[in-house]
């Protein structure tokens, strides 16, 4: 079945549901992986508790608005995160539809062109050339 590349485009602004639309499973989980961890990451960074960043270097955050630095810590990599993430799922869409896969002409799934018959219906094919 052709899946629509703007529909899962739009479905990964949150990550992984785009590929779930597609059926890519550990790709999608891969995405909210990486979401998950910039955010952990960037919130531990810039407020989140550990401490200052930047007293090491002799710095001070204490002069900057916290609430400014704290939303733009987060909001950056977090939406390159979910920009990247919708791009790589309107890809694989346009690649997956590109493609041209065949189906079985009882049970309409996809098949498997080195197999002589349906894997889900166990329909036998008959190969007729041109």
């Amino acid at each position: 079945m052709q899946r629509r590349p703007v529909v899962a485009a739009a479905l990964a602004v949150v990550p992984a549901l785009g590929h779930a639309y597609l059926r890519r499973w550990g790709r999608g989980v891969a995405w909210l992986s990486l979401f998950a961890g910039a955010a952990l990451v960037f919130a531990g960074l810039f407020g989140g508790g550990i401490g200052d960043p930047l007293a090491p270097a002799g710095l001070s955050t204490a002069t900057l608005p916290t609430a400014a630095v704290d939303a733009a810590a987060l909001i950056v990599p977090l939406g390159v995160v979910i920009a990247l993430s919708a791009a790589d799922a309107y890809v694989l869409a346009r690649r997956e539809n590109r493609r041209g896969v065949l189906t079985c002409p009882r049970c309409g799934r996809g098949v498997d062109l080195s197999l002589r018959f349906c894997w889900y219906c166990a329909v036998e094919f008959q190969y007729v050339e041109r």
